[in-house]
């Protein structure tokens, strides 16, 4: 049990969602979203080019890209690892693809519409004087609203990569994981689709808590073994059935 990754985190976690939900702060950081959706919704207001490029980069093709970037991470981290860490290495993706679909099928889409009802329309939906990319791009679908913004889902994906990043393979790994994840979400922000608070308060509260409570308990640690084993299992049948 490791108390500073299981209570630290989810502790910081709580006290900044409760400044937000507290209606004495709340409107603080609501002129934070309206300034910070302000500033990057000015990046698409004239140039073709980064109207393009945000819409392309917003658009669910993109979404196999950025799995393929993800992979990486993990390709190199087996590749460069020594040969004696190289199935642990293979089995902490493994837990990290499961883990990611699992938290994002649970919170994202079971626990966040069923029970914590949080209704909030996104940018493009309250303020009249935003800058729709749907208006001028035709080529793609372009996401640019939300009925339902919080918490973001790419946003939670993105968050929750960059963390076990950080509890798999160190702080440098983490931090280029975290720029990466930063540019994972910007599209949509910038487009409109979501408040940086839904990312921040929604999105990186989910993935800081979920990735403490793996890490600062055994339950990573078993996981990651156990399929560790398994492989290895595996890979000891497989070696004795070839001829």
């Amino acid at each position: 049990m490791n108390n500073k990754k299981l209570l630290i985190p989810p502790f910081i976690v709580l006290a900044i969602i409760v400044s937000w939900l507290n209606p004495l702060i709340r409107p603080y950081w609501d002129a934070f979203d309206s300034k910070t959706f302000t500033y990057l919704n000015s990046w698409v207001h004239h140039s073709p080019f980064w109207q393009n490029f945000w819409a392309f980069t917003g658009h669910r093709i993109m979404d196999w890209i950025h799995d393929i970037l993800m992979f990486l991470f993990f390709f190199f981290s087996i590749k460069w690892a020594a040969e004696g860490l190289k199935m642990r290495k293979v089995a902490e993706l493994i837990f990290s693809l499961l883990f990611i679909a699992l938290v994002i099928c649970m919170v994202n889409g079971i626990l966040f519409p069923e029970f914590i009802h949080m209704p909030r329309k996104s940018p493009t939906m309250v303020d009249r004087e935003a800058f729709r990319l749907g208006t001028v791009i035709d080529w793609i679908k372009v996401k640019d609203h939300s009925r339902k913004s919080f918490p973001g889902d790419h946003a939670t994906t993105a968050t929750l990569f960059a963390c076990l990043i950080f509890h798999l393979m160190g702080k440098r790994a983490g931090f280029l994981a975290l720029l990466y994840a930063i540019f994972f979400c910007l599209p949509r922000l910038i487009a409109g689709a979501h408040w940086l608070t839904d990312n921040l308060i929604g999105s990186a509260s989910i993935a800081i808590v979920a990735t403490s409570l793996a890490f600062g308990t055994p339950f990573a640690n078993w996981v990651i073994t156990s399929i560790e084993k398994g492989l290895n299992k595996f890979r000891r049948k497989e070696k004795w059935a070839k001829p």
